[in-house]
């Protein structure tokens, strides 16, 4: 029982500390696409292929943009 109570109280205190500021966005790019192979080989042969890729023209990235403000009293 107290396992499950310290695991929930640490749970609780994450999840509110885990906010974003106004000044951090998320930035990124996914690079995702469809590929078609003509006359692929097959398990019954040879057949066209659409297939999903990943990482066709570029690799996909991404990352946290902030900026410091100063707080005024």
């Amino acid at each position: 029982m107290n396992k499950k109570l310290l695991t929930a109280a640490t749970l609780a205190f994450f999840a509110s500390a885990a906010h974003a500021q106004s000044s951090v966005s998320l930035y990124g790019v996914i690079d995702a696409g469809i590929s078609y192979v003509n006359n692929s080989k097959t398990a019954t042969g040879h057949d066209n292929l659409f297939k999903y890729d990943d990482g066709v023209a570029q690799g996909s990235r991404w990352g946290l943009r902030g900026r410091k403000i100063w707080a005024t009293a």
